[in-house]
């Protein structure tokens, strides 16, 4: 089903819809976790000409998405998977497993600079905490958006840099939503 939504287009706005949409792939992933991790299937980063926000289950099935489904379906993935959706080359994943976290904090944030009044691209990236640290991915980034392969750890350090540079703008109704704390693995 293709339901369309017309916005008079608002950072803010914009980035609370994209976490709205995180929060419901991770319900989805949690409801079927026979679903594959973003990063183990073939989906490719590609530009949109009409922007469409997919779940997880619609990109899947296309095969292809821009930097806000993207971004919305790992993180989605790192709520609902916690260290299982990590790999030894992403930040952060050797303390998520110590700390057997099924349920990592993770948010759609953007980190394009565009002046007030001006039209520009907006890049969508996932912030995720692990144990108090903030860590980085661009989904789009590993996915086909640049020539080169890139593995978590660099996605990371470009991000911090761009960072720097840019800002970074996250929802700042965010702290209003339920996040659920990271879970500890039960001991026996």
């Amino acid at each position: 089903m293709n339901i369309t939504v017309a916005l008079t287009f608002n950072e803010r706005d914009a980035v609370s819809l994209l976490n709205w949409l995180a929060r419901c792939n991770a319900r989805l992933l949690r409801e079927r976790p026979s679903l594959p991790l973003l990063y183990a299937t073939s989906v490719r980063y590609a530009r949109e000409e009409v922007e469409t926000w997919s779940d997880y289950i619609q990109l899947l099935a296309q095969g292809w998405e821009d930097c806000d489904a993207l971004a919305s379906a790992r993180a989605g993935e790192l709520i609902a998977r916690g260290w299982k959706a990590l790999s030894p080359r992403d930040p952060g994943y050797a303390a998520a497993k110590a700390a057997g976290l099924t349920s990592i904090p993770a948010e759609v944030a953007l980190t394009t600079q565009v002046r007030p009044g001006d039209h520009g691209l907006y890049h969508c990236v996932v912030r995720y905490v692990v144990n108090g640290t903030v860590w980085f991915d661009d989904p789009s980034a590993r996915l086909g958006m640049l020539e080169e392969h890139l593995d978590g750890r660099q996605c990371h350090e470009r991000i911090v840099t761009r960072v720097r540079l840019a800002g970074l703008r996250r929802d700042p109704e965010a702290h209003r939503h339920h996040r659920p704390r990271p879970r500890r693995r039960e001991s026996a």
